[in-house]
């Protein structure tokens, strides 16, 4: 069975928010905003002050496995009661992270932003950065890995399981290449494993039969570390 740290399964539902709550929110009286022709002013994000009840955006579990850097935009309309009114991504690569952020941020309320003392709607930018990789991975001893090329991490391999073609890829006539990054430990199992590309379908199937190996004890200097390398798997309808 895989094992993974503590830190690592605690890093995959970990999300930054770039802007920071708490500020001030009231537009000083010499120099207030000016509304739009909608009449909702447009705030930095760092002037709203989010309220504490407001659930963070938590990282999508169907791609836990998969190593994902991403920068997600969300523009928040907020009425003069700190609901928020619209939530839209406006910048982001992946579609499931956008859509969680948009989620999340529908449900999250601040408070009243204030011009000369009367809330008023307003408008923002929020960005939230997903980091689900495996840059940070520890060994159980405290050790970070060395990174070794795929020739040479292939050359330390003693038990390869070949990975299941899966039937509905075989009827849907779906080949190609699947990327994974692997961790391995410096007890010569695989500690820790992502998903870099590849379809679902055969991704799944690579990942499976990849968590499986084994390897030879990487030694540098007389002393046992932990490895990071990638392993690419080929599948090629029979």
């Amino acid at each position: 069975m895989m094992r993974f740290p503590p830190c690592l399964l605690a890093m995959c539902s970990l999300i930054l928010l770039a802007p920071t709550s708490g500020l001030a929110q009231t537009a000083g009286l010499d120099h207030p905003p000016k509304p739009g022709a909608n009449g909702v002013y447009d705030v930095p994000a760092s002037n709203l002050k989010k309220l504490g009840s407001s659930g963070a955006v938590e990282f999508p579990r169907q791609l836990s496995a998969y190593e994902i850097t991403d920068t997600v935009a969300v523009q928040v309309t907020v009425s003069p009661e700190g609901k928020v009114k619209k939530a839209k991504a406006v910048s982001g690569k992946l579609d499931a992270l956008k859509e969680a952020a948009e989620k999340t941020v529908r449900t999250w309320a601040f408070e009243p932003y204030l011009i000369n003392g009367s809330p008023v709607p307003v408008r923002t930018e929020l960005t939230f950065k997903f980091n689900n990789t495996l840059d940070q991975y520890r060994d159980p001893s405290g050790d970070a890995p060395v990174r070794l090329d795929q020739k040479t991490a292939q050359g330390l391999v003693t038990k390869r399981v070949e990975p299941v073609y899966p039937a509905e890829a075989g009827l849907a006539h779906i080949q190609g290449v699947v990327e994974l990054r692997v961790i391995v430990g410096e007890d010569s199992r695989v500690h820790a494993l992502h998903i870099i590309k590849g379809h679902p379908i055969l991704a799944a199937a690579a990942y499976n039969a990849v968590r499986q190996w084994e390897f030879m004890p990487y030694v540098e200097n007389g002393k046992t570390l932990p490895v990071d390398t990638n392993v690419t798997v080929t599948f090629t309808i029979q």
